[in-house]
């Protein structure tokens, strides 16, 4: 049995998720259970989701971010469960519901008790009062469920949040997927779990590294992402693989074609239903323009402030409309401050049509129904991304800096285009440096937009060329690709070349 521990899951209808991670685990989870893998996925169960926003007179408003009605029918009470630590102390009691697809689980668990452990897991991420609590049960928890179980082969901690079930668990192969180079990513050791739950953690500075010291094997979630967690941690870089990551078509491809004459009709419908959305939400016209999808999580290093200075661009603002979506986290300043500049410039540009939150079915429409999906992640900040991949499977060319996954399936004027460096260290995104490196980077991919809309405007059947050729990219970001690289024993005889050669 195939088990992986997350924090979050996108589960369809649901609001147990902030962002990718969470896509990816369900994306995984649902391709599994359609193949035929032995696979159990346990994470949180929040009963207030993450956060949604409204906005009123261009100020974000929280709303909450609710579960459908769907999604709750679908959850089936299993047990209880109580999981106590050094001398009997109660750490948490919880409830575990199962929700299924195919022939994979996952079991979500509610926390009941204490009190005060429940409310850290009452929203997603909102655990900074008591981060050492949050990680310790969830840990524990996590690891309670995994020992009920039977005949478990490997166990896969996502993220560093995670890293103490390492220490708790007596399986065959133990490893940990790192999702995240910025620093940010990389908590502070939770010392202090060693009384709670009576083990003996290594002398590290960060959860990160308490993983890599426990776990078999460390996986990273692009090329470039390897090399950056290699170089950033250079004790543990002989331990340090990587599996890129996927989609799952299945979800996310909502086109089939065999010719790029069959692809643009297609295309044409999709973009027909983004643009009447708009039209009906803001009273905006997209018309022959080309149409620019920005859509990731409202975050510094993903540099949504790249579409403020696009929108005063004299030779591209009658040219291009722009759509965008992002949520930024509760408590990230600098976040809501940019998704309020964006919804106020929505209403002073008739270009630019800002969307105050970001989902899973927002992106559905706002990636696969654009001519252009625009990435901008700082270069070195982005693990991997997989908005890129969602576009390129739908036809939608993209332009990206050359960070995360998108140097693995992006090639130069083929199925897109990439701009800026390639990071070889992750810099300072405060620093000179990293403001010289944005002003670099921002004229060349303006020169690059520059060239794709005249493409676009001029020469619409090499434009549809690129489109195809984007679009026959998807068997590389299917997550069944990177399924078989995690688990090849499980795709043995399926047939396809599956296998990275880092894994070999």
């Amino acid at each position: 049995m195939i088990v992986s521990l997350a924090m979050e899951a996108a589960f369809r209808g649901s609001a147990n998720y902030a962002g990718g991670l969470g896509v990816l685990e369900a994306d995984k989870f649902y391709a599994a259970g359609r193949l035929g893998l032995p696979y159990v996925l346990i994470v949180p169960f929040y009963p207030r989701g993450y956060v949604d926003y409204n906005v009123s007179d261009s100020k974000l408003v929280e709303i909450r971010h609710r579960h459908s009605i769907d999604f709750l029918a679908s959850l089936r009470y299993v047990k209880s469960v109580s999981v106590r630590g050094k001398r009997g102390k109660l750490i948490a009691e919880a409830d575990v519901y199962e929700y299924s697809h195919g022939t994979a689980k996952a079991y979500l668990y509610r926390i009941t008790r204490p009190l005060p452990v429940m409310n850290l897991f009452r929203y997603l991420y909102r655990h900074q009062s008591d981060e050492c609590t949050y990680y310790v049960t969830a840990a524990a928890v996590s690891a309670e469920i995994v020992r009920r179980l039977e005949r478990v082969e490997v166990v896969d901690v996502q993220e560093a949040h995670l890293a103490l079930a390492l220490y708790l668990l007596n399986v065959k192969k133990r490893r940990f997927v790192t999702h995240t180079p910025g620093p940010w990513g990389h908590p502070r050791l939770c010392k202090e779990a060693e009384e709670v739950l009576d083990v003996s953690l290594p002398n590290v500075g960060t959860m990160t590294e308490a993983a890599m010291e426990a776990a078999d094997q460390v996986f990273a979630v692009s090329r470039l992402h390897a090399k950056m967690t290699r170089r950033m941690f250079p004790q543990y870089a002989e331990k340090i693989l990587y599996v890129t990551n996927g989609i799952d078509l299945e979800r996310w491809q909502r086109v089939k074609a065999s010719s790029p004459e069959e692809l643009s009709r297609k295309r044409s419908a999709l973009r027909e239903q983004l643009a009447s959305f708009v039209s009906a939400i803001s009273m905006k016209r997209v018309g022959g323009r080309l149409l620019v999808s920005w859509a990731r999580r409202m975050v510094k290093y993903k540099r949504p402030y790249f579409l403020e200075r696009l929108l005063e661009e004299r030779d591209l603002k009658d040219r291009i409309f722009i759509v965008a979506a992002g949520k930024p986290h509760i408590e990230d300043a600098w976040g809501r401050n940019m998704a309020e500049r964006l919804a106020a410039l929505s209403k002073q540009h008739e270009n630019l049509y800002f969307h105050p939150t970001y989902d899973a079915q927002i992106a559905f429409y706002f990636i696969t129904g654009a001519d252009l999906l625009l990435f901008t992640p700082f270069p070195g900040w982005e693990a991997s991304g997989t908005s890129q991949m969602k576009a390129l499977a739908n036809g939608v060319p993209v332009l990206s800096s050359r960070d995360g996954a998108s140097l693995e399936f992006i090639r130069e004027g083929f199925n897109g285009w990439l701009f800026g460096r390639e990071a070889d260290e992750v810099v300072d995104l405060g620093s000179e440096r990293a403001q010289k490196i944005d002003e670099e980077e921002y004229g060349e991919m303006v020169r690059k937009l520059l060239e794709i809309a005249e493409l676009y405007e001029g020469q619409r059947d090499k434009y549809r060329q690129i489109s195809f050729n984007a679009y026959q990219s998807s068997p590389a970001v299917s997550i069944e690709r990177t399924l078989a690289q995690y688990y090849p024993d499980h795709f043995a005889g399926r047939g396809g070349t599956y296998i990275n050669p880092e894994l070999r």
